[in-house]
């Protein structure tokens, strides 16, 4: 089966380098996956890449395109013909067999007590956790350049030629030469007003889109784990009341159960004499 992304994506990106074929790219919400691109990994790990990052789990399985190992190997060779797979390739399909390592296994969950003299019992292992969610990925922004070092390309009115002059010329009453003809021209209030308007507020918007930004990426990452604990909180809750039923089921069992030879009860109405 391909790997697609669902819904609950976060598009913190995690995802997309670790795919070996760029089969993930962003989209208009989230996240997507190339069906055509997307081998599962198959020749370079023995688990999928993407969902192992993932920290909302939601790089899953598609179960409306399956597919075999074989077709699985043969687009790996097919877009990467540099790249030579031997008979022993990693594989989800053959997970354990050679290759990339697979992840790390869960540790074994505690075992669970019996119900009756109280003796312990082995339990089966718990199923292996989702990998722990990566830390955010931080962003690198790209810093603003000093006001003053940004030129502006002036055409001189006289000889059509453009030359390139630093904002720093632009003050009210400078004059300016054009290096060509040595034509003059006095900066106005009006082409100072608009060149100064625009840095001041483009300065002041990239600051404020900046703040307000890396406020709403700490806000989602807060949301998301807070909602992660809930989850697990619930999930816990949920395994010990399963674990609760069982015991009472496996005492109703051994105190109903009537054994070979079990003498009636003395006085019943169905007893004869």
């Amino acid at each position: 089966m391909a790997t697609m992304i669902t819904n609950e994506c976060i598009s913190c990106g995690a995802c997309e380098p670790e795919c070996p074929n760029n089969a993930i790219s962003q989209g208009e919400t989230i996240y997507v996956i190339d069906p055509k691109l997307c081998t599962e990994c198959v020749g370079f790990h023995d688990y999928e890449a993407c969902a192992a990052v993932c920290p909302v789990d939601c790089c899953v399985t598609d179960p409306n395109n399956v597919e075999t190992e074989e077709t699985l190997i043969a687009r790996a060779r097919a877009l990467h013909p540099d790249v030579t797979f031997g008979d022993n390739f990693p594989s989800r399909f053959r997970k354990g067999q050679g290759g990339s390592p697979a992840k790390p296994p869960a540790k074994a969950a505690a075992a669970a007590p019996a119900a009756g003299d109280g003796s312990a019992a082995s339990s089966p292992p718990s199923a292996s956790p989702s990998p722990s969610a990566p830390p955010e990925p931080e962003v690198e922004f790209v810093p603003l350049p000093p006001v003053d070092s940004w030129t502006i390309p002036i055409r001189c009115f006289k000889c059509g030629q453009v030359h390139v002059e630093p904002v720093g010329s632009f003050v009210i009453g400078n004059v300016i030469f054009c290096p060509h003809c040595n034509k003059s021209m006095v900066v106005g209030e009006n082409l100072n007003y608009h060149i100064r308007t625009l840095l001041e507020e483009s300065y002041e918007r990239w600051e404020r889109e900046q703040r307000e930004f890396q406020a709403r990426r700490e806000k989602e990452w807060k949301e998301f784990l807070e909602r992660r604990a809930r989850e697990a909180r619930a999930f816990e809750a949920h395994q010990r009341d399963e674990l609760e039923k069982l015991r009472r089921q496996l005492e109703a069992i051994g105190e109903s159960y009537d054994a070979p030879g079990k003498p009636l009860k003395k006085g019943s109405r169905f007893a004869w004499g």
